[in-house]
């Protein structure tokens, strides 16, 4: 499903990512996401190669299907609200609440670490690559 989906993605590129440029440029805003959704698909697919003769194993408990729910719901909440309360607090209270899902009880890596690396995602986006986010 991985691969199907990047595939997917791979596919869909060229008509949800805009560029603006003359065409000439190798390097576009569509230049890493196509080395990123490719490495997905071969990656996917050689995962797979490497396990037709091995035995499925287990899903595992219920509480780490939770945990997988919270996360999900929390990254969904984060992208339906970025537009409205900005990058910065959305990526900061989603990557705070991930921590907190998957078990740290450290404030400065719940707390601390994840303002600090959406600060500096925000920072060198805006001003260092001067890409506008919400």
């Amino acid at each position: 499903m991985l691969a199907v989906f990047a595939g997917l993605g791979l596919w869909t590129l060229d008509t949800q990512v805009q560029v603006f440029s003359f065409g000439d440029s190798l390097f576009d805003a569509r230049f890493f996401p196509r080395i990123v959704l490719g490495l997905i698909i071969v990656t996917a697919i050689l995962c797979c190669v490497a396990r037709i003769k091995k035995a499925d194993d287990p899903v595992g408990p219920l509480t780490g299907w939770i945990r997988v729910l919270l996360v999900v719901g929390t990254l969904i909440w984060a992208l339906w609200f970025m537009p409205s309360v900005g990058f910065l607090i959305s990526s900061f209270i989603a990557a705070s609440a991930t921590a907190l899902v998957l078990g740290e009880r450290n404030i400065l890596l719940y707390i601390g670490l994840p303002f600090l690396v959406a600060t500096l995602v925000t920072l060198g986006a805006q001003y260092g690559l001067n890409i506008p986010l919400p």
